[in-house]
C-alpha cells in the first residue's frame, strides 16, 4: 500500500510544487505552545524572494552581466560552482529550496552566455554544475532537519524539470553533512558566501520565562558584550556577519526590534560598525504568517552598491534604524549631556498608584499623608491633558525603611493588601524583600529635578516630541523622559526642528511612533557651544514666548499638546507656526548652520569633534547657557 501512495506521488507534476507546503508540514507538526514559545514562524515565498533576490541572485546577474570575455566567465563559472549558501535557522528548507532554484537559474544564464562568446549552438543544453551539495542549513528541531533534506533533494528534482536540464535527479544527493541539527548559537557555521534566513524571534524579557533560566545565562554568557536584554534575533545577525567574509553578503527577517534601540545597537549596528552596508531592507511589515508581529528584512553586504532599495524606494543610502537619513548611530554619548535626561521611576506594580479622590481622602485623614502622595506624570498625560497636568496620584516611599513606611498607615496598609502578594512571587529578590519601594527608584533624577522650580519632559513616545514645563510635586514615570534644566534657552534648543531630527533618526520606533530614549536621542545631541549671548537671549525669549501661547492655548480649548499641535503647526497663519520658524531661525544661527545644510552630517560631525575633545579633556557646552 506505502508503494502504490509512493508510485501516485511519483507520476504527479512536481514542477507545480510550492516551497510554502513544507513550511505548513512543519508548522502542523509541532505545538503551538512550541512555536510561540522557541519563535518558530514560517516565511512566505514572497518575504523569502526579498532576501534572496537582492544577496544572491541580483548579485550574480550583475557579475554575470558585466562579464564579456570567455576568460571572465569561467572565473565567474568556476566561482559558482563553488559558492555556498548557508541558512543557519532553515526550519523546513523554504529558503534553501528557493536559493537553489535561482542558482540553477543563474546557471544557466551563465552558460549560455558561454556559449554565445564561443558561438556554439546555444540550443545544446551544457550539463549543469550547481548542486544541492553547495547549500547548508542549521536547526535544532530535527523533524525540521529531515524535512529540510528532503525539501532540498525535491528542489534538484524541479530544478531539473522547470529548466529542461541535461542531468539526472538520481542518485539522491546525501546531505546529512550538509544540514545539520545542532543549536545555532552555540555551534560553529560552515563557510558561506551568502547567509539567509529567518532566525526566531523571541524579545529579550521573555527569554527566561520561555527558555528557562539556564539557556538564557548560556546566551548572555556568550554574548557578554551585549550588556542589554535583546530579542533573541538579533544574535543571529550579529554571528552571519562575523562569520561572512569580505565578499560575503547576508540577508535575515528579524522582528522590526531589529532597528530599534538596545536590539538595533546588538545587531544592525554591529553590522554597520564593522565594515559593511545594508543595501535593500524592509524597515516594518505585518508578518505574512499567524504570528501577531512586524518585521524587518535586511540585505547587507562589503561592498557599497549604487543601487540601494529601501521600502521599495531607491535610496542614497541606509542606516541601522532602517532609514534613508544620514547614519548617526556612530555619534558618541557626551560626558557633558550625562546626568542631565533621565529614565522616570518604575513602580514595579500598579497599585501604586491611586486616584486623587483616594490620595485627598487619606490626606485628610492624616495631614502627613502628604509627605509620601505625590502626583505621577506619565507619557499619556503630556501628550493628551492640557499642559501635561497629572491626574492621578502615587504612594511614594522613596527609600523609607519598612519601620518608616509603616507610619503612614493607609497608604501602607494599601500597598501591604495589594502589592506585596504579587511582590512576593517576584523573581528577584530584592523586588520581594522591598515590596513597599518602587522596582526602579531613579535617585539620580530625584536629586535633579526636585531642586528646581520646573523642569521640562517629554513622552516616551508621541508624534511631536515637544518638551512641556513641569513641576516638582509631580513625579516623571517611566514613559516620561525629564531634562533636570529650568532654562527656557535649554527648552529652545530641545524643541527646535534641530532637535527633532537628530531625535527621529537617533531614535528607535514603535510601529508607527518614535521613541525618546535619554541614551541615544538626549546623551548623544550636541548642544550650539558658542553662540553669542544675544542670540541665547532671544532663543530663552522665544522658547518663554511659545510656552505662554501654548499654555494659554491648551487652557482656553482644554486640549492636550498633541491636538494642539495637529490643529496648528502646520498652518501659516497660526501664532504656534510663526514662533517655532523664528525658533528654528534663532537655533540655525546659535549653531552657525545655513537652513540648506544637511542637519544630520553638520549635528554628527560636531558630535564626533565634541566626543574627540572630551577625550582629549577639553571642556564641551552641555545643555546649559554657554557663560
Amino acid at each position: 500500500e506505502e508503494l502504490r501512495v509512493l508510485e501516485v506521488a511519483a507520476l504527479e507534476d512536481w514542477g507545480k510544487v510550492r516551497p510554502a507546503i513544507f513550511g505548513n508540514i512543519f508548522e502542523s507538526a509541532i505545538d503551538v505552545g512550541e512555536r510561540h514559545a522557541h519563535g518558530i514562524h514560517y516565511t512566505s515565498e514572497a518575504d523569502i524572494m526579498k532576501i534572496v533576490r537582492p544577496t544572491i541572485s541580483r548579485y550574480w546577474e550583475e557579475r554575470i552581466e558585466g562579464a564579456n570575455t570567455i576568460e571572465e566567465l569561467t572565473i565567474l563559472q568556476e566561482e559558482l560552482r563553488n559558492y555556498r549558501v548557508l541558512d543557519p535557522a532553515c526550519g523546513s528548507g523554504n529558503f534553501l529550496y528557493l536559493a537553489y532554484q535561482e542558482l540553477k537559474q543563474i546557471e544557466q544564464d551563465l552558460l549560455d552566455k558561454i556559449a554565445e562568446r564561443r558561438r556554439s549552438n546555444t540550443g545544446q543544453r551544457q550539463i549543469g554544475f550547481v548542486t544541492p551539495l553547495q547549500f547548508f542549513g542549521i536547526d535544532n528541531n530535527r523533524f525540521a532537519v529531515e524535512l529540510a533534506r528532503v525539501t532540498l533533494m525535491i528542489a534538484r528534482k524541479v530544478a531539473i524539470d522547470r529548466l529542461d536540464l541535461l542531468e539526472s535527479a538520481l542518485p539522491l544527493d546525501t546531505l546529512d553533512q550538509n544540514i545539520v541539527c545542532k543549536d545555532a548559537l552555540f555551534t560553529e557555521w560552515p563557510k558561506a558566501d551568502a547567509i539567509i534566513g529567518n532566525p526566531p524571534f523571541l524579545g529579550g524579557y521573555r527569554m527566561r520565562k520561555e527558555l528557562g533560566d539556564k539557556y538564557a545565562d548560556k546566551i548572555f554568557s556568550k554574548f557578554d558584550d551585549v550588556i542589554d536584554q535583546v530579542d533573541i534575533c538579533s544574535y543571529w545577525f550579529r554571528l552571519a556577519h562575523s562569520h561572512l567574509e569580505q565578499k560575503g553578503r547576508g540577508g535575515l527577517v528579524g522582528t522590526n526590534t531589529v532597528s530599534q534601540g538596545k536590539t538595533r545597537i546588538a545587531g544592525l549596528d554591529y553590522i554597520t560598525q564593522n565594515g559593511a552596508l545594508i543595501h535593500e531592507a524592509v524597515s516594518t511589515q505585518p508578518w505574512s504568517g499567524d504570528a501577531n508581529v512586524h518585521v524587518s528584512i535586511v540585505n547587507w553586504c562589503y561592498s557599497k552598491s549604487n543601487s540601494n532599495f529601501l521600502d521599495n524606494q531607491k535610496v542614497k543610502h541606509i542606516n541601522s534604524a532602517l532609514k534613508s537619513s544620514q547614519d548617526v548611530s556612530q555619534a558618541k554619548r557626551l560626558k557633558a549631556n550625562s546626568n542631565h535626561c533621565f529614565q522616570g521611576i518604575m513602580p514595579g506594580g500598579k497599585d501604586f498608584l491611586i486616584t486623587e479622590e483616594t490620595a485627598l481622602s487619606w490626606i485628610s485623614s492624616d495631614a502627613r499623608n502628604q509627605n509620601i502622595l505625590r502626583l505621577f506624570l506619565d507619557g499619556s498625560n503630556l501628550a493628551k491633558v492640557p499642559n501635561g497636568k497629572p491626574n492621578r496620584w502615587i504612594i511614594d516611599f522613596d527609600d523609607l525603611s519598612i519601620e518608616e513606611a509603616s507610619q503612614y498607615k493607609l497608604p501602607f496598609k494599601h500597598i501591604r493588601e495589594n502589592v506585596k502578594p504579587i511582590r512576593d512571587k517576584n523573581r528577584r529578590e530584592t523586588r520581594r524583600i522591598n515590596w513597599w519601594k518602587f522596582g526602579e527608584n531613579a535617585p539620580k533624577m530625584r536629586c535633579s529635578i526636585f531642586e528646581l522650580p520646573h523642569y521640562f519632559a517629554v513622552p516616551e513616545t508621541s508624534k511631536w516630541f515637544i518638551f512641556l514645563v513641569c513641576y516638582p510635586d509631580s513625579i516623571p514615570g517611566k514613559a516620561t523622559k525629564p531634562v533636570a534644566s529650568d532654562d527656557f534657552y535649554v527648552l529652545g534648543i530641545l524643541t527646535s526642528k534641530t532637535h527633532r531630527v537628530w531625535v527621529k533618526a537617533q531614535s528607535s520606533t514603535l510601529k508607527g511612533d518614535t521613541r525618546y530614549t535619554h541614551n541615544t536621542c538626549f546623551e548623544t545631541f550636541p548642544f550650539p557651544q558658542t553662540p553669542t549671548p544675544k542670540i541665547v537671549e532671544k532663543i530663552r525669549a522665544t522658547a518663554t514666548a511659545l510656552h505662554e501661547y501654548r499654555s494659554e492655548q491648551m487652557e482656553r480649548k482644554q486640549w492636550g499638546i498633541t491636538k494642539l499641535y495637529n490643529a496648528y503647526f502646520d498652518e501659516p497663519a497660526s501664532q504656534l507656526y510663526k514662533l517655532h520658524q523664528q525658533l528654528d531661525k534663532l537655533v540655525l544661527q546659535a549653531y552657525g548652520f545655513k537652513p540648506n545644510d544637511d542637519l544630520l552630517e553638520k549635528l554628527l560631525t560636531l558630535n564626533l569633534e565634541l566626543a574627540a575633545k572630551e577625550e582629549a579633556g577639553e571642556t564641551v557646552i552641555g545643555p546649559w547657557a554657554p557663560q
